[in-house]
């Protein structure tokens, strides 16, 4: 059973920064490729939450590499699993 996600606000100000990146620097194609892939991470996400690596950086959370330059970070209960951050690896870890 799948199930429901739900999004922190820090994610989705992450998510918007990256896609504010997206359109600047790369093409509809590569920008239509991203979100095809982060619909692919979240559908494995809410299908085997528990099956992706528990996080080093984040205690109680686990990741979920969606390419090399994005992380996506998320905890769970029994039916929820919370979108923490959509974490750009380029992004210095001491900055907000």
């Amino acid at each position: 059973m799948a199930l429901d996600i739900v999004w922190a606000d820090e994610a989705n100000e992450d998510l918007d920064k990256i896609i504010e990146y997206l359109e600047s620097k790369w093409s509809e194609k590569h920008i239509r490729q991203f979100f095809t892939r982060l619909e692919e991470c979240l559908e494995h996400i809410q299908l085997a939450p528990h099956r992706q690596k528990n996080s080093l950086r984040k205690p109680e959370t686990k990741e979920y590499q969606h390419s090399p330059k994005t992380t996506i970070f998320y905890s769970l209960d029994d039916q929820v699993v919370h979108i923490l951050r959509v974490w750009s690896n380029i992004k210095d870890p001491d900055r907000p």
